[in-house]
């Protein structure tokens, strides 16, 4: 997958961007919507952020994709 630092960046590495920028949407609504900060929301809020950081670092640099036919190749033949 290239990221989103080339020159032509793939359809997945746009999809993560976006995601992880929702999920940190998300957590700011729910910070702003909570007249105080529980227990529960925090925890939430500690799994969101890594999440989103880390969907928007795969995206930034690019994974890595599987050749196309490497379902296709026989063995022993």
């Amino acid at each position: 997958m290239n990221g989103l630092t080339s020159s032509a960046p793939s359809q997945s590495a746009i999809r993560l961007t976006v995601s992880g920028f929702l999920l940190l949407a998300v957590q700011s609504t729910m910070l702003l919507m909570s007249p105080s900060l529980g227990g529960d929301a925090g925890t939430l809020i500690w799994i969101l952020t890594p999440l989103a950081f880390s969907a928007f670092v795969a995206a930034l640099i690019g994974i890595p994709e599987p050749p196309e036919r490497h379902w296709r190749q026989r063995h022993g033949r």
